[in-house]
């Protein structure tokens, strides 16, 4: 380490020395006038700091990109900015669920450090402690945000803004190192084909463009990939290993679930360390004694750091609060990641891991990034199934693949070489439409729809919300039982968005048996919303049975109908008397069942509930 700083140049001090005096100064400014402006300063010093940690993998790994790939990753960059842009642009969508998840982190992020710079600190750390929705990805697109009109669609844009230069440069550095790792003989041609391959491919959009920022963590993978791809441990490299040991944890906060790719790529990778050093039993002793001391540092780091994450990973019932995502196992996943492919993308897949398993010098590599994609795949169904947003974990291993059945092609001595690889491109590029036209009914191609569908029937949720807007204040609040795609409490709390009136008064709600706790508000609301027909979810059925009850009780009166002209009306009541004993035992009895599994979130919230006078 000392080495490095003195081999530090001119313009290394310049960075560095900058980025110390800018952080000093927000840091105080903030610390001593906080202001609605504290979370974007506190942004650019995130950013500043991302940039030189790629800057510096850049230069440990003497990776120099040529004119032509520089040019190459500026037209993706464009390319995908463009594409964002269209899509927010045709588009009349309602958020909801997670869609609108990270949103509202980043709402809250910038009211708490407003507050004081160590209530936003303390947020970040309770936030990023819990292990579930941290605010770690809302730091980096904020510097954009707070210049926009705040809607959810500008939050998408500024993230998209913010994330593709970062996911596109660490792309580039892997591809850079891939290509010498497999020994690639025309370098310009494969990094400019995988580098589209990579944005074509559909799971990489597949969320994002609907308000999950959760592919960001493909940066930190892309960079540990490029960090470990030719490291065996022989030496300890000081510097590499706390990039290392920053960037893993910068990509275990991301999201939670990059624990399961986090596990799954290391013990591949330490396992191809063993196989390739085996027969050097000193090289071997060598590598185990510098492992060992590097896991020792990295066990108390994240422990001293995320100690209650990983509490509850390891020792927490995850899977039994997240059985209602448990759709089926393993079995049911590979059948959901087939639809995520389709077959042609899954032939040129097999394609590329056949020719792997057969060449000697990729053998290894392949074999490694099969039990890493199974591995991965077994220990995330043991808990739940992968929704699309999980799915970006598995896309090194399908563009390995990929790449391998290009690589096939370029390597060949052969005349036809770059008219097979614009055959499997042409698949590729097909394949990506086929999922932006949602030509989603043919087994040939994706089954991922990239086109954000519009409602509707935008009008008549308007016309719901405003009701809701005029009726609901601080001393009134609402709730709606119905929790589904088409009819749930998010699409209203966030349709005037930034606008909070919604948000604040009508409850997020409780549907899912297991992840959602009683809600109080079915006994604290003066208003009770739900649909005709009812169409349950999962454990929201229930109450509205009971709510029926009740209505034929006369303990609710029916004061609005909204037909929603599609087939359903919203019906909105008034509570008439107040919550009652009699009322209480009512739940208590329709939910005996799920009470016994989760006494926690039904029997003893509902017991715990205090009538008042």
């Amino acid at each position: 380490m000392k080495d490095y700083l003195k081999k530090l140049s001119k313009k290394d001090k310049i960075i560095y020395s900058t980025f110390t005096i800018l952080t000093i100064i927000i840091l105080l400014i903030n610390f001593i006038y906080p202001n609605s402006y504290s979370f974007t300063s506190i942004s650019f010093l995130a950013n500043f700091f991302l940039i030189i940690i790629v800057r510096e993998v850049l230069k440990l790994l003497k990776v120099k990109f040529t004119k032509k790939e520089l040019i190459g990753m500026t037209i993706i960059i464009i390319l995908m900015y463009l594409f964002y842009i269209i899509s927010i642009l045709n588009r009349q969508f309602l958020y909801f669920f997670d869609y609108a998840c990270y949103y509202n982190i980043g709402l809250a992020s910038k009211e708490h450090f407003a507050i004081s710079l160590l209530d936003g600190i303390r947020y970040f750390i309770s936030s990023t402690w819990s292990g579930e929705y941290g605010n770690f990805l809302s730091f980096f697109p904020e510097i954009i945000f707070r210049f926009t009109n705040q809607t959810i669609n500008s939050y998408i844009l500024s993230y998209i803004l913010a994330y593709t230069p970062y996911l596109i440069i660490t792309l580039g550095i892997l591809l850079k190192k891939l290509s010498e790792k497999l020994q690639v003989k025309k370098e310009t041609l494969f990094f400019n084909l995988a580098l589209l391959t990579t944005v074509l491919f559909p799971i990489f959009h597949a969320t994002a463009i609907y308000g999950q920022p959760d592919f960001f963590g493909l940066a930190f993978i892309f960079l540990i990939i490029s960090l470990t791809i030719n490291y065996d441990f022989k030496k300890l490299e000081v510097l590499r290993l706390i990039l290392l040991l920053l960037i893993t944890f910068m990509l275990t906060i991301s999201r939670r679930w990059y624990i399961y790719w986090i596990v799954s790529y290391y013990f591949c990778y330490l396992i191809g360390i063993i196989i390739l050093n085996f027969k050097d039993k000193k090289s071997l002793k060598a590598i185990f004694k510098n492992i060992c001391l590097y896991a020792i540092i990295v066990i108390i780091f994240f422990i001293l750091t995320l100690f209650p994450m990983l509490k509850n990973i390891l020792f927490g019932s995850i899977g039994n609060y997240s059985a209602f995502y448990l759709d089926g196992g393993f079995k049911t996943e590979m059948t959901s990641q087939l639809s995520h492919l389709g077959y042609l993308m899954l032939i040129l897949m097999l394609m590329g891991a056949i020719y792997g398993l057969v060449s000697k010098k990729y053998r290894l590599l392949t074999i490694l990034n099969v039990i890493d994609y199974f591995l991965m795949i077994f220990l995330f169904t043991r808990i739940q199934n992968m929704g699309l947003h999980h799915s970006p974990i598995l896309l090194p291993n399908y563009l390995y693949f990929l790449y391998l059945c290009f690589i096939y092609f370029i390597n060949t001595k052969e005349s036809y070489d770059i008219r097979c690889c614009l055959v499997i491109f042409s698949i590729i590029i097909v394949n990506f439409l086929n999922g932006l036209l949602s030509n989603t009914t043919d087994n040939l191609f994706t089954k991922i729809n990239l086109t954000v569908l519009s409602e509707e029937n935008y009008p008549q949720y308007v016309e719901v919300a405003t009701w809701l807007e005029e009726h609901i204040n601080e001393n009134e609040i609402a709730y709606m039982i119905c929790h589904n795609r088409k009819y749930n409490p998010d699409k209203f709390r966030n349709i005037f968005m930034p606008d909070k009136t919604i948000s604040n008064y009508l409850a997020y709600g409780s549907a899912i048996i297991g992840s959602h706790k009683f809600p109080y508000g079915l006994f604290d609301a003066k208003y009770i919303l739900t649909i005709d027909p009812f169409e349950s979810v999962s454990i929201e059925y229930k109450y509205n049975d009971v709510f029926k009850e009740l209505v034929e009780n006369n303990k609710f009166k029916l004061i609005e109908q909204f037909d929603m002209n599609d087939g359903f009306n919203i019906l909105i009541y008034e509570r008439t008397t107040k919550v009652d004993e009699e009322e209480i035992s009512l739940y208590l009895d329709a939910l005996n069942e799920e009470s016994k599994l989760y006494p926690e979130l039904y029997k003893n919230v509902i017991e715990n509930y205090e009538i008042k006078d």
